[in-house]
């Protein structure tokens, strides 16, 4: 005949007091998902929330978007990596004393930048952009309409919202060309409105 055998719940002690196993179990499951969440938003990915129109079309007003931090987190160790940001890449930036931001990236350390005819140019190369809404580009205080070239200097970046009529970008002297380490991490997707959803990857340019 076998036995019948009851099982007492088990319990644990912790600072003098018995806690049910489960009980236990839970809170050491939610405080090990805590701690990885808080990982994950401090050294990897973080949501922003995108404000204004100036990212038109493609990123509108209160849509949640995704930032990869990790290549701005292993600093001069990306070139060696391949991490480095490119052309394309969509990027969130605080100027000091400035909101975050929300542009992509277009122009590079080293390259020659200057807008002709409501054209992007990039060593004197008419740049292609096919994300525009508008594909007429004017200049502003900073890069004015003409033929004057401005050299990107090392760990500087040239941004601009794809919203060109609407963005307070490197075209204006109040942001300029942006510092590296502004930059606190590169757009990889849109997660809300969940309609929307889109992962971006790296964009191929005719330059």
């Amino acid at each position: 005949m076998e036995t019948e055998q009851i099982q007492t719940d088990t319990k644990v002690q912790i600072f003098g007091l018995n806690i049910p196993l489960e009980i236990y179990d839970f809170f050491k499951t939610a405080g090990i998902v805590l701690v990885l969440c808080g990982f994950i938003y401090i050294f990897i990915a973080t949501p922003n929330q995108v404000e204004g129109d100036s990212m038109l079309p493609t990123l509108s007003h209160n849509e949640l978007i995704i930032t990869n931090k990790i290549d701005q987190l292993l600093g001069k160790l990306n070139d060696s990596f391949g991490l480095k940001y490119s052309r394309g890449d969509i990027v969130v930036f605080q100027k000091p004393g400035h909101k975050d931001f929300v542009k992509r990236i277009v122009g590079l350390p080293g390259e020659k930048i200057s807008i002709k005819n409501g054209h992007v140019l990039i060593n004197q190369k008419e740049l292609q952009e096919d994300y525009l809404m508008d594909v007429y580009t004017i200049g502003g205080d900073f890069i004015t309409n003409n033929d004057t070239e401005i050299i990107v200097p090392e760990n500087r970046y040239f941004v601009l919202g794809d919203n060109r009529m609407d963005s307070l970008d490197s075209r204006y002297s109040d942001i300029g060309l942006i510092n590296k380490d502004w930059i606190k991490g590169k757009v990889i997707a849109r997660y809300w409105p969940f309609t929307r959803f889109t992962l971006f990857n790296k964009r191929n340019y005719n330059i």
